[in-house]
């Protein structure tokens, strides 16, 4: 069994091999936490906790393996015993990008499988083990759970679908002693967009020309900035520091807006809908 530290023991993150993922599994093993690693290959989990040391345990865990989360939760209750956990991060998630009249629906399950309902698999597996421990969920969703941007539409309803679940929860598990955070991610520095975008580029390379043209010079633009946004994206210490805080502080906040650019999206947010339609399409010229 895991040995307790003071109050806190273990918590369970996903999407851990690389990333954010990585970067908070590594920074909570190092501030005062056992982290039970999610990861898809063994070679990741070796990587992990080659660089984390022992507090850093990798544990096969594909969210969209229902079989796979069940044995990971079972693993986790069978290390930690009756104390239960001190939090779990669902932080694991795909992007694919494009126009909504082209997205191949085999891509958006893939989308939806993962960034909802494999995070719901999640948190219910593990849920009995956070009322043991009076832990605390941490959400992880992004700007795009706000704003819908052009060309990212499917993975904004993937992310507008768990802050719905995230809200809901936070009122249901009220008095068991779980409480729910929502970390909103802005433009932070990752490969997910870069990702996206060559992912959606393959898929133009499979399409007739007259549909491919449609959204050609869409898909150039876009391509630009994407460039340059990954080339000012903000650092992962935002992220692990509003993590860590929803983790451990006395009280923590229902929703992290996390990043230095959220007060842009704030502006944006407070628009009207016709205003802010034109603020997007502006940024497509």
């Amino acid at each position: 069994m895991i040995e307790t530290i003071g109050d806190r023991k273990a918590v369970v993150i996903t999407g851990a091999s690389r990333g954010l993922g990585r970067t908070i599994a590594l920074d909570l093993a190092a501030d005062r936490f056992n982290v039970f690693a999610g990861v898809r290959k063994a070679a990741d989990g070796e990587a992990l906790k080659e660089a984390g040391g022992e507090r850093v345990i990798p544990v096969m865990l594909d969210v969209t393996d229902l079989a796979q989360v069940k044995a990971a939760a079972a693993e986790v209750v069978e290390a930690t015993g009756d104390g239960g956990i001190a939090g779990l991060v669902n932080n694991a998630g795909i992007g694919v990008f494009g126009p909504v009249e082209q997205a191949a629906m085999s891509k958006v399950e893939d989308q939806f499988q993962v960034n909802v309902l494999g995070a719901l698999a999640v948190t219910q597996a593990f849920l009995p083990a956070l009322r043991k421990g009076k832990g605390r969920i941490v959400n992880v969703t992004s700007v795009n759970g706000k704003v819908s941007f052009p060309f990212t539409g499917i993975y904004s309803a993937t992310k507008f679908a768990f802050e719905a679940i995230s809200d809901a929860l936070r009122i249901e598990l009220e008095g068991s002693g779980v409480s729910v955070s929502v970390v909103e991610p802005g433009l932070t520095n990752t490969d997910i967009r870069a990702g996206a975008m060559a992912d959606w580029a393959a898929r133009q390379e499979e399409l007739p020309d007259e549909e491919r043209q449609l959204y050609e010079e869409q898909f150039q633009k876009l391509t630009a900035i994407v460039e340059g946004l990954d080339a000012t994206a903000a650092g992962h210490e935002y992220f692990s520091r509003d993590v860590l805080h929803a983790l451990t502080a006395e009280t923590p906040q229902i929703r992290y807006q996390t990043g230095p650019d959220w007060e842009q999206w704030v502006q944006m947010l407070a628009l009207s809908d016709e205003d802010r339609d034109a603020a997007l399409r502006e940024m497509l010229q």
